[in-house]
């Protein structure tokens, strides 16, 4: 998973506007600019077994609500 800015919510909001005043390039001017801008964050889960087993027991509440796994 990649995570980019904590603040990227206010960031978001600012470059839209700015986006809508013409000083950004549309979608992909806003983020170029949060690429170029704030660093990005890999997470690598290091324990696979919690998350399996989540998986499970979200699959079996699916397959009680009579939705297919």
């Amino acid at each position: 998973m990649v995570a980019g800015p904590v603040e990227a919510t206010a960031i978001g909001n600012l470059l839209v506007q700015a986006a809508g005043l013409g000083r950004v390039q549309g979608l992909a001017g806003i983020r170029a600019i949060v690429r170029d801008s704030f660093p990005l964050e890999t997470f690598q889960p290091q324990d696979r077994g919690p998350w399996q087993e989540a998986w499970k027991r979200f699959q079996g509440l699916r397959q009680a609500e009579g939705k297919k796994p």
